[in-house]
């Protein structure tokens, strides 16, 4: 069977608020790529601009060329089913186009997520003193609808009457997994997603790359890309390999390793076409809140 792609990309995000240190550590932002017939390799950034300019050439590079390019990001596309309501808007992509507005994020990884969480909490809250469904800050700050700790419970009701899970339908597949409301903190993923969607808005819709990209599942449904589509963008957790890290020293690294090989090893012998295909236990009515709003981990539920 014919492989899929020709190349590989695993991008480990960060929401720092200041430059990574200069030598390589841990808790930043890692970049692995491999090309079937090369070598597996992993790069470093210090900040968010310089990994986005990383990403968007070598995006530009493969489409030129006509690289079937795989790309995977550890952050969520999207939020619980009706959040995209609950925030005036009809779908993932309003969702989308609503937090490339928001947020600012400069070249020196300042950022306002949290002022962007506190705006979104205030949306979706009933009272004008409540918090939520967004929570956890930094030791030290206070916004009016955030709060520090999780106070809240599940469902969360909000203003139009909307109720929002704790989490999306693929990470109920994995106790583990966190809630993309968790802004920070041990394994969160909220302050990765808030700053990750605008990156991924800004790459995808790129004049150079429109046309040739498309987001797996909520543009392809869950089907492999079409062959004009030469560059795939997936999201991906690194808690599906939870427990191959021991021993590493940056266990960020060895996670971008990990998943890339793991693309190549299954494109290479058509184990890729099923991770990419529906499961099973989704029901039409899940499918259709995957594909609408919530998108889809890939490989969740279908641990290796």
């Amino acid at each position: 069977m014919a492989r899929l792609f020709d190349q590989y990309i695993a991008v480990d995000w960060s929401a720092r608020s200041v430059p990574s240190p200069k030598r390589p550590t841990g808790d930043a932002i890692w970049i692995g790529v491999k090309s079937f017939d090369e070598p597996t390799e992993e790069q470093y950034f210090q900040t968010r601009y310089e990994a986005e300019e990383w990403i968007g050439s070598r995006l530009v590079s493969a489409a030129e060329e006509g690289i079937r390019t795989l790309i995977g990001y550890d952050f969520d596309f999207g939020f619980p089913a009706g959040f995209a309501n609950a925030v005036g808007a009809n779908n993932w992509l309003g969702v989308w186009e609503l937090l490339n507005g928001l947020v600012e994020d400069n070249q020196d990884n300042s950022n306002n997520r949290f002022n962007v969480a506190d705006y979104l909490n205030s949306i979706c809250t009933v009272a004008e003193e409540a918090t939520g469904p967004f929570w956890a800050i930094p030791r030290g700050t206070s916004y009016k609808y955030l709060s520090a700790k999780k106070d809240l419970t599940y469902p969360f009701i909000t203003s139009s009457g909307v109720e929002l899970s704790e989490k999306r339908l693929t990470e109920l597949r994995e106790p583990k997994s966190q809630p993309v409301w968790k802004l920070i903190g041990s394994a969160s993923v909220g302050g990765q997603t808030i700053l990750g969607i605008p990156m991924l808005h800004r790459l995808i819709f790129n004049e150079k790359l429109r046309v040739v990209s498309t987001i797996w599942p909520l543009e392809t449904g869950f089907n492999a890309p079409s062959s004009d589509k030469l560059i795939c963008h997936i999201e991906i957790w690194p808690g599906i390999f939870a427990g191959r890290f021991v021993g590493e020293a940056i266990r960020d690294q060895a996670q971008v390793r990990a998943i890339i090989e793991w693309f190549d090893e299954l494109d290479q012998s058509g184990g890729l076409v099923k991770l990419l295909s529906r499961l099973d236990r989704l029901s039409d009515d899940e499918v259709a809140i995957c594909v609408g709003e919530e998108g889809w981990i890939i490989g969740m539920g279908q641990r290796r």
